[in-house]
């Protein structure tokens, strides 16, 4: 089997919007020992954009009036909101209005190198850095997908691409096509943007740092027997230690 080539790095630049001075130097100092994958520049709302990859907003401090501080509805470009309010409420709305993405601040550097990568080469990612249980919800057997729906929404909500969820579940790329129609068909939607915002909306987001989703990654209103129960792996064959033969 032909080895794959690694995709070499690229370089992305983020802007800021509307932060302070004290922000972005603290952005970039933070951000310094990744300066090979991404560099930080400032924007202001009334100056002309910077040619970037990304624009970071804080979502709090554009809200109150329509559209925010100039902020529009719909984004016209790749905007991810980048706040300390990650409550499922405020990931919703953001995402609603055509955020490419929602992290959190309080990621470390490493994580939120990643996540601005993935986003920037088009994936649709929410990281909130951990999920808090929802209430309120559908019952148990109200739960409208199948266990490996489940499976796969949440590895889709956390900004998996298909052949990630290939690699992670062993499912042929048909498979995993079948299941993602089977569950956008159940809950609804008809693009990934909103498959996102389901899951944000239900619960189903997965840490970025989880490896494969096991049952334990299911949100628990999900009745026991909609669980995927992790792969099991053949344990290797023990070889029992050789007898010290008496000299």
């Amino acid at each position: 089997m032909e080895r794959q080539t690694p995709t070499a790095l690229r370089h992305i630049k983020v802007a800021v919007l509307d932060e302070s001075e004290l922000v972005v130097h603290g952005m970039r100092a933070m951000l310094e020992p990744h300066s090979a994958v991404i560099s930080v520049v400032p924007h202001r709302m009334d100056a002309p954009s910077p040619i970037c990859d990304l624009t970071l907003y804080e979502p709090s401090a554009h809200r109150g009036s329509p559209g925010g501080r100039g902020i529009p509805q719909r984004f016209p470009s790749r905007m991810v909101a980048f706040g300390w309010d990650c409550s499922p409420e405020s990931v919703s709305t953001e995402m609603a209005r055509g955020a490419a993405g929602f992290v959190s601040k309080a990621l470390p550097a490493r994580r939120l190198v990643r996540d601005l990568l993935q986003i920037a080469d088009g994936r649709i990612l929410v990281d909130t850095g951990a999920v808090a249980p929802r209430t309120g919800r559908r019952a148990p057997d109200e739960w409208p997908l199948t266990p490996r729906e489940t499976e796969v929404l949440g590895m889709i909500a956390s900004g998996r691409s298909n052949q990630d969820i290939v690699e992670a579940t062993n499912l042929s790329i048909n498979s995993v096509k079948s299941y993602i129609r089977g569950a956008y068909s159940k809950i609804g939607v008809t693009s990934r943007s909103q498959a996102v915002l389901w899951a944000v909306q239900h619960g189903l987001l997965l840490s970025q740092h989880e490896a494969t989703p096991s049952a334990a990654s299911i949100p628990s209103r999900v009745p026991p027997q909609a669980r995927v129960a992790p792969q099991s792996r053949m344990a290797p064959a023990r070889v029992a230690p050789a007898r010290r033969v008496p000299a």
